[in-house]
């Protein structure tokens, strides 16, 4: 009888500690299964009154899913998302505003990602931007100081020209086509804003293109565009590759993929070039994935203890160390040996000083389709700049006029 109650208030205990476990769903794009695990690892030591569910999406509908969840009232608890997403879910209410959380972590940073009519909805996790490559041996060949990259636009066409002028088949620079965001990404935009322009006002009710400073922009990056190859992103890539690239502006993702694929190029890296010596600045795309938590989750204790775990800077930089195209918001990560013993990717760190981070307007994804379009239309059919500039702002005005 003894030995049955024991049995009976064993089996009581297990269902109660059961029952007392919080589960906690955490969907995310950046680790795979093996990352994963080895991040978070220590996470699941330390709470294990916690029973985590981690799902990864992909880029190609994860977007998509997260927003049928918060349509359904069913979303995960904690979710990623891309720093130009978050206009769009902040205003649509569906994420815990944290403007009182920021203060607990001062190492973060790009917290501007995140902010929407100055309130914040989201922690800066993991951060990215272009930086420019070149080819040494191409800038050897043509007479160019590989030890001093182009700073300038001036620099960088004169550059372009020469390795141009090598031979047939030879491009001086690679520019983005053919696909959405990446035209616009790797390099117009930050042109533009490097050169204190900009696509939208302050305020996202007025399109600006119809400027000087975008139309100067506009015009370099046409002549720029006689001596590049224009291609997809992978296709720029494979060219650099190669060796019929002479420059090209990526991100940190670039660097594995050359280096395996391409192990004889002899490539470095340098400052995105800005508009003049004494104008402008080393503007670059900042990219950013932003952890989020839904406004109606149950759990928000162990959101937190989540979020604030994944924060850290040791914890992060596993994540580098595995995918080295992003690196961590918190500032205390660049203390980590792995940076000396990976030195190209320092310049990412210094680069992201300059980058600047896509307009917070909910429907900015639509006004990226429209410029797209509008710098194929510039780089690709050599169409009159100001005239382009002035078609396309309308477009992007009705954007802004239909969605006040």
């Amino acid at each position: 009888m003894l030995k049955r109650l024991s049995v009976l208030l064993l089996l009581v205990l297990m269902v109660s500690l059961g029952m007392a476990a919080t589960k906690l769903t955490f969907w995310q794009f950046m680790m795979d299964q093996p990352t994963s695990d080895a991040v978070l690892e220590q996470f699941r030591k330390e709470n294990p009154d916690i029973q985590l569910e981690v799902v990864q999406l992909s880029w190609g509908n994860g977007k998509d899913k997260i927003t049928t969840a918060f349509a359904a009232g069913n979303p995960p608890d904690v979710i990623e998302l891309g720093n130009t997403w978050m206009p769009q879910f902040s205003s649509e209410g569906v994420l815990m505003n944290i403007t009182s959380e920021m203060k607990k972590y001062p190492n973060i940073t790009g917290w501007y990602q995140t902010e929407y009519k100055n309130q914040y909805y989201g922690f800066p996790w993991l951060l990215g931007t272009r930086v420019l490559y070149y080819n040494v041996d191409l800038f050897i060949k043509a007479g160019l100081d590989p030890v001093n990259p182009p700073k300038t636009w001036e620099d960088a066409l004169a550059a372009a020209k020469k390795i141009s002028a090598l031979g047939k088949n030879l491009y001086g620079f690679g520019l983005c086509s053919g696909e959405l965001y990446s035209p616009a990404q790797q390099w117009f935009l930050p042109a533009v804003w490097g050169n204190g322009g900009n696509v939208l006002n302050s305020d996202y009710t007025k399109a600006t293109l119809n400027t000087k400073e975008v139309s100067d922009a506009a015009k370099f990056y046409q002549e720029l565009a006689r001596y590049s190859i224009k291609d997809k992103q992978t296709g720029v890539e494979q060219a650099f590759g190669e060796g019929r690239v002479g420059m090209y502006v990526a991100g940190a993702w670039s660097i594995s993929t050359l280096q395996t694929t391409y192990p004889k190029l002899n490539f470095y890296l340098g400052f995105v070039p800005k508009p003049s010596k004494d104008k402008g600045t080393h503007a670059s795309f900042a990219g950013g994935e932003i952890l989020t938590v839904s406004k109606v989750t149950k759990n928000k204790d162990a959101a937190m203890k989540l979020v604030e775990y994944l924060l850290r800077d040791d914890v992060a930089m596993l994540i580098t160390k595995r995918v080295p195209q992003i690196y961590p918001s918190n500032r205390l990560a660049i203390l980590d040996p792995w940076w000396n013993e990976n030195p190209l990717y320092q310049m990412f760190v210094k680069q992201n000083t300059y980058a600047v981070a896509a307009p917070l307007y909910t429907r900015w994804e639509d006004v990226e389709i429209e410029l797209t379009s509008m710098i194929e239309e510039i780089i690709l059919d050599y169409s009159d700049v100001d005239k382009t500039l002035k078609k396309y702002n309308d477009k992007i005005q009705g954007i802004l006029d239909r969605y006040k």
